[in-house]
C-alpha cells in the first residue's frame, strides 16, 4: 500500500480503478511532479493558452494536449479521463459536485483539450525537510483580490496556497523554490494577508472561500504561492457549456522527478534571492536577489559616508534603512507626498536653500517612471519654489505636471493627510532636506538660529502620518534637524554640534542619512532603477502575472548635461546656497562639479552593474 503513495504509476493505476475518491495528492509521490489540470473545448484553447501565458505564476503550463488525446509525455500510460482521484465538472461556469472517475466518461471528448499546469505540490518535500511539518490534508489555498490579465472569456482573480513558515528561514524556503516557475516558483507574497484580500477571524484564523482556511504558527510569517486553482476559477469565469478541473487538491501525478523538470521545461533561472523584513508591525517583506541588495547597500554607502561638511552625519546612520525605504516604495508607493523647502536665508527671496530641490526632483522623475502620483507639499510663501515645481515638467525634468500643495501655518495634521472620508490621500510621504520642530516645537538651522516664523505646518502633518498606521514616511536629512531625524535624537544630542537645541523631535520609519539631502534623493532614485531590474523583485512586484519590463536609466536618472542644466536653473530662480548664502553652483558650500557631479556618477555606475549568475552549489 505504501508503494502506491510514492510511486506515481501505480498511483494513476490505483486512482484509475476509482478507489481513494476524493483523496488529495498533497504530501504523497515526495519527489515527483504533480500538476494543476484544466480541460475545456479546443474552440477557446488558443485563448486559454494565452491567458496563462500572460499570468505564468499561477498557470504554467507542462503540457498541452491535442483536441481528444488522454495521454501526455509527462507520464507512461496515462489517461487524463481516469487518473485523478477527483474531478470537478463544470456546466455554463457552475461548479458541480466532486466527480468520480466513472462520471467523467460519460461525456464526449473528442474535442477536448487538456492543460497540465504546474503545482507547488512538486516541492513541498522540500519545504518540507527545510521548515518542518507544513500541515496536513491540504495546504491553506484562499481568493485573493489580484486581477488576472484577461484573456477572452477567461476573466478571474488569482488563487493562492499559504504556508506557515519560520521567520528565520524565509530566505532558505524562497530559495528552494525560486528556480521552480514549472511549479509556481518563489512566493507572490509574504506578510500581511489583507493586502490580497484575505480576512481572518477573532482567533487569528485565514479564512478561504475556496474551503481550506489556514492558521499561522507563533514565530512564523504567512507565506503565499501562487497557485493552480486560478485554472478553475477561470473556467468559472468563462462560463463554457462544459469543461473539467481537478478537484483543489486531487493532482495528477507524473513520473518526471521534480530535479529532472527544473532542466526539462524552459523557465527562467534567478540569482540567488533574499528575503527582507521591511517592517514587522506592519507584516511588510521584499524579495530581492542577493546582488541587487548588496548594490542598494553600496548605494548608501556613497552618499552616507561622505561627510563634506564634518557634521558627524555617519553617527545618524541606520544602513538598514535606505534598503528597506527603497524596497517599500517599489512594493507599495501609490501617492507620494513630498515636502521641502528650508527657508534658511534670512533677508532674501526666495529664503529657502538650495539643497534638497534638486534632490526632490531625482525622486518625482523615477517615481512617476514606476507609475506613482507625486503631490509636491511646500510652504504657502514660497511662491517661487512653486513656481519652479509647476514648471519642472515643460523643461522635461519630470514625465508629468506635478500637483503642488502649499500649506500655511495653522493646520490640523490627520486632515492634510486623509480625505473627507478618512480615506488616506498618501500611501507614503517622504521629507528631503525640511525642518523638524525640535523637542520645544521650534525650528532651527543648523547653527541654532529659530526659524519658527518662517515654517509652515509640515511638520505636523507629517508627525501625524508617521503614526498612521496605512502611511509611510520617510526622512532625507544631512544635519539631524530634518523631519524624520527624530528616529535619531539621541544620536544628534551627542554627536551633532548644537544637537542639544536643534535635535529634530518629529521620527520616521525609514531614516536615508547622507552628507548632502539632494544625494538621499538621487540615491533613492538610483535605488528605484536598480531594483526593477532585479529579475527576482520584480516577479514578486508583478506576482507573476503579466510581464516584466526593461526600465530605461533615462528615464530614471539624469545624464550629466541636463543635472547641471537643473542646477542652473535653481540657481537662476534665485535660490542660494544654505552655508554659503551665495546664488551659486554649490550646495552647503560645495562645488557642483567638483563634488555633487563625481556622487551622481558613482550612484549610477552602481545602479547599472550587471545582474550576476545564479550560484551553483
Amino acid at each position: 500500500m505504501a508503494e502506491l503513495k510514492r510511486i506515481p504509476k501505480l498511483g494513476r493505476h490505483f486512482y484509475r480503478s476509482g478507489n481513494d475518491f476524493k483523496g488529495s495528492t498533497f504530501g504523497l509521490f515526495p519527489g515527483f511532479l504533480q500538476t494543476n489540470v484544466a480541460i475545456l473545448p479546443s474552440n477557446v484553447a488558443s485563448d486559454f493558452e494565452e491567458f496563462c501565458r500572460k499570468n505564468s505564476a499561477p498557470l504554467p503550463i507542462l503540457y498541452q494536449s491535442k483536441p481528444g488525446e488522454i495521454g501526455t509525455t509527462l507520464a507512461e500510460d496515462s489517461n487524463i479521463q481516469t487518473d485523478i482521484s477527483t474531478y470537478q465538472k463544470y456546466e455554463n461556469g457552475v461548479p458541480n459536485e466532486q466527480a468520480s472517475v466513472n462520471l467523467l466518461g460519460e461525456d464526449s471528448w473528442d474535442d477536448m483539450v487538456t492543460f497540465h499546469l504546474g503545482c507547488s505540490y512538486s516541492f513541498d518535500h522540500k519545504l518540507t525537510s527545510a521548515a518542518g511539518k507544513l500541515g496536513s490534508g491540504n495546504v491553506a489555498a484562499f481568493e485573493t483580490n489580484v486581477r488576472c490579465v484577461p484573456v477572452g472569456p477567461f476573466d478571474c482573480n488569482m488563487a493562492v496556497s499559504m504556508r506557515s513558515i519560520p521567520r528565520e528561514l524565509l530566505s532558505k524556503v524562497v530559495s528552494l523554490s525560486v528556480d521552480m516557475d514549472f511549479a509556481h516558483g518563489a512566493p507572490i507574497h509574504i506578510g500581511d494577508p489583507s493586502q490580497l484580500g484575505i480576512n481572518s477571524d477573532d482567533s487569528g484564523k485565514l479564512i478561504s472561500d475556496l474551503g481550506y482556511d489556514g492558521f499561522v504558527r507563533e514565530g512564523e510569517v504567512p507565506c503565499f504561492w501562487a497557485c493552480g486553482v486560478t485554472g478553475n476559477l477561470a473556467l468559472r469565469s468563462a462560463g463554457l457549456p462544459i469543461s473539467y478541473s481537478h478537484h483543489p487538491g486531487s493532482m495528477f501525478v507524473t513520473d518526471i522527478t521534480s530535479k529532472d523538470a527544473e532542466e526539462m521545461f524552459q523557465f527562467p533561472h534567478y540569482p540567488d534571492p533574499q528575503v527582507l523584513c521591511l517592517d514587522e508591525l506592519r507584516q511588510r517583506y521584499a524579495i530581492v536577489s542577493k546582488s541587487t541588495l548588496s548594490k542598494l547597500q553600496s548605494l548608501e554607502l556613497v552618499v552616507a559616508e561622505n561627510d563634506p561638511g564634518n557634521r558627524g552625519i555617519s553617527q545618524l546612520r541606520i544602513p538598514s534603512d535606505f534598503p528597506a525605504a527603497v524596497l517599500d516604495i517599489s512594493l507599495h508607493a501609490s501617492f507620494v507626498g513630498i515636502l521641502v523647502g528650508f527657508p534658511v536665508n534670512e533677508g532674501y527671496d526666495p529664503c529657502e536653500e538650495n539643497d534638497g530641490i534638486a534632490g526632490a526632483v531625482y525622486l518625482i522623475r523615477a517615481l512617476q517612471e514606476i507609475g506613482v502620483k507625486v503631490t509636491v507639499l511646500i510652504d504657502e510663501t514660497a511662491k517661487v519654489l512653486h513656481k519652479f515645481f509647476s514648471e519642472c515638467s515643460s523643461r522635461n525634468y519630470v514625465h508629468e505636471n506635478v500637483l503642488v500643495q502649499p500649506i500655511g501655518s495653522h493646520v490640523e495634521g490627520l486632515t492634510d493627510i486623509t480625505h473627507g472620508n478618512g480615506v488616506i490621500k498618501f500611501s507614503h510621504l517622504i521629507a528631503i532636506e525640511r525642518p523638524s520642530p525640535a523637542e520645544n516645537g521650534s525650528y532651527y538651522t543648523m547653527t541654532g538660529r529659530d526659524i519658527s516664523d518662517k515654517v509652515g505646518a509640515m511638520g505636523e502633518i507629517f508627525r501625524a502620518a508617521q503614526l498612521h498606521p496605512k502611511i509611510t514616511t520617510i526622512g532625507i536629512g544631512d544635519g539631524g534637524n530634518e523631519l524624520g531625524m527624530g528616529k535619531v535624537k539621541d544620536r544628534v544630542k551627542e554627536y551633532i554640534t548644537h544637537g542639544e537645541t536643534i535635535a529634530a523631535d518629529v521620527s520616521c520609519d525609514y531614516l536615508v542619512t547622507c552628507g548632502v539631502s539632494n544625494w538621499g534623493g538621487a540615491a533613492l532614485a538610483a535605488g528605484l532603477f536598480t531594483v526593477r531590474q532585479c529579475p527576482v523583485h520584480d516577479r514578486y512586484r508583478r506576482k507573476g502575472i503579466s510581464f516584466s519590463r526593461n526600465p530605461i536609466e533615462s528615464n530614471f536618472l539624469f545624464d550629466s548635461q541636463s543635472e547641471l542644466a537643473l542646477h542652473e536653473w535653481i540657481t537662476e530662480l534665485g535660490f542660494r546656497d544654505g552655508v554659503t548664502g551665495q546664488k551659486e553652483l554649490t550646495v552647503d558650500g560645495l562645488d557642483f562639479n567638483k563634488h555633487h557631479a563625481p556622487i551622481s556618477q558613482k550612484l549610477k555606475e552602481i545602479s547599472k552593474q550587471h545582474e550576476p549568475s545564479k550560484t551553483l552549489f
